[in-house]
């Protein structure tokens, strides 16, 4: 998601940032707007309205976030940012409640936010005597509102399911079983939510309406499956650093070895698809990283090139390069190896190369800790 979004602003020192999808909805969704004040008031006012409109609501979700973040904020949880997406917004924050309360309070406080706006707003549209600040006022009642619900729906990942695990956990004191079951009832809320959309569709003839709620199911399916997942993922790896996992013991390369030599020595029968680059590579002592050769390095080169260019001249630069500490956790450092798209990244400290950290390493180690757990 972060790959396809921009930061628009900060609040408190949390970045705001909006995805494209969301910026594609609030396009549909002032055009809808428009139509619907324009039975009310003139054209150009219907559309400031409408954009007045979409504005607050991005506003609503922010706010929303908010809630989750401060209370998260308050327990010393790290908050990464808040995302507006196609379907709403998430506030990433950094590791999980250490608790059942700390993880109902964060959860609740979500809708909390959104039930106060909708009762402001009402007070608003109920003292309001001109159409236009009522009509909008109306609106965000009833958007903040709808917000509140849809969010308390019992299904992980939803505010619902996370206070619903809270619940289990406190009464159980077992976390991933509980989980794991306000996972499942996400799903099966997706689901009825994606026949509910067909259903809607086939009565009322109206194929938007019918294939958003289907939309939301589908999310909501998916993200119950996921957001179990990285639970998990996060449980499993608490605690581990890069230290643990990173290769001290790995091939590294001259930058004035040939590229056809680079192939025949490094790449052919190996399993790694990249390699650090130094000045004396035959030492074991930490050195300066000059960059990373990689299997994409190497296909920019045709066979015929490969006889006359030097590894220097093909590799990627270190200044280009995501790169590790030793003391990360090893949540983080799986977090940036998927957002960097490579199999495979360095690890430095004081300027010099400590290791290498592989996605393969990682997720045997995940594998083998699944493992155990389920034996």
């Amino acid at each position: 998601m972060r790959r396809y979004s921009m930061t628009v602003g900060r609040i408190i020192a949390i970045p705001i940032r909006l995805n494209w999808s969301w910026l594609a909805v609030l396009s549909l969704v002032i055009v809808m707007l428009s139509q619907v004040y324009s039975s009310y008031v003139s054209g150009t006012v219907a559309w400031f309205m409408a954009v007045a409109t979409t504005l607050l609501l991005s506003i609503s979700v922010v706010l929303h976030e908010l809630g989750h973040a401060l209370v998260a904020r308050h327990y010393h949880l790290t908050v990464r940012n808040i995302t507006l997406f196609a379907l709403g917004g998430v506030a990433e924050i950094d590791g999980e409640s250490l608790d059942p309360i700390q993880e109902l309070l964060i959860a609740i406080a979500g809708p909390i936010m959104s039930l106060l706006l909708a009762i402001i707003c009402g007070v608003i549209w109920w003292r309001s005597f001109s159409i236009v600040p009522s009509l909008l006022a109306l609106h965000m009642a009833l958007t903040n509102g709808l917000m509140a619900l849809f969010n308390l729906l019992p299904g992980y990942p939803m505010d619902g399911g996370r206070i619903l695990r809270a619940v289990m956990w406190f009464l159980t004191d077992e976390e991933l079983p509980s989980a794991r079951i306000a996972s499942q009832i996400g799903r099966v809320c997706g689901w009825v939510l994606i026949v509910a959309g067909s259903l809607y569709t086939l009565n009322s003839g109206d194929l938007i309406g019918g294939v958003w709620i289907g939309v939301i199911g589908y999310f909501l399916t998916r993200s119950a499956t996921t957001g179990y997942r990285q639970l998990v993922l996060q449980r499993i790896l608490n605690g581990v650093s890069v230290a643990d996992l990173m290769q001290r013991v790995y091939h590294a390369v001259a930058p004035e070895l040939p590229l056809d030599q680079f192939v025949g020595r490094f790449v052919l029968d190996q399993a790694d698809q990249g390699f650090p680059v130094l000045h004396q590579p035959d030492i074991d002592a930490p050195q300066a990283l000059l960059g990373m050769m990689t299997l994409r390095d190497l296909r920019r080169f045709t066979l015929n090139e490969w006889s006359f260019t030097h590894v220097g001249e093909a590799m990627t630069p270190a200044h280009r390069i995501r790169v590790l500490a030793p003391q990360m956790a090893a949540g983080e450092a799986f977090r940036t190896l998927v957002e960097s798209g490579e199999d495979q990244l360095p690890v430095i400290d004081d300027n010099a190369l400590q290791g290498i950290l592989r996605r393969r390493d990682l997720v045997h180690y995940i594998q083998m800790r699944l493992a155990r757990h389920s034996a």
